[in-house]
């Protein structure tokens, strides 16, 4: 087992992606690499393999769709972010609501994705 500092200040969520050996972490960090994506067989210290800016006051939660390799995520003001992870970039922000993200789920056919909050 192995223990990271994914995020500086808080980490709120987690993901596996596609194997167990990847991981995609929430959180908020002061850098604002808020969305991070790890290597768990890689040494600790080179163990991150991708960070995303998409929530300037952190992120609340993830979900991923492994047919679409879409990485999504919520945030504390209301966004929902999209990214591509075949091509390591955002591809929307979406204003979902008022208050933070709360959940997220995808549907079966990943047609759909739908976004919960506490408003």
């Amino acid at each position: 087992f192995q223990t990271w500092q994914c995020h500086n200040k808080t980490a709120n969520d987690f993901v596996f992606i596609s194997s167990s050996s990847l991981i995609a972490t929430a959180g908020f960090s002061s850098d604002n690499r808020n969305i991070c994506l790890w290597d768990t067989l890689v040494s600790p210290t080179n163990s991150l393999v991708q960070a995303f800016i998409c929530h300037d006051s952190g992120a609340t939660v993830l979900a991923y769709a492994p047919k679409h390799q879409l990485l999504i995520s919520g945030g504390r003001k209301g966004f929902t972010c999209v990214i591509d992870l075949r091509l390591k970039q955002q591809q929307q922000l979406l204003q979902s609501h008022d208050s933070p993200v709360k959940a997220i789920a995808v549907d079966p056919t990943e047609e759909y994705f739908v976004t919960g909050s506490a408003e």
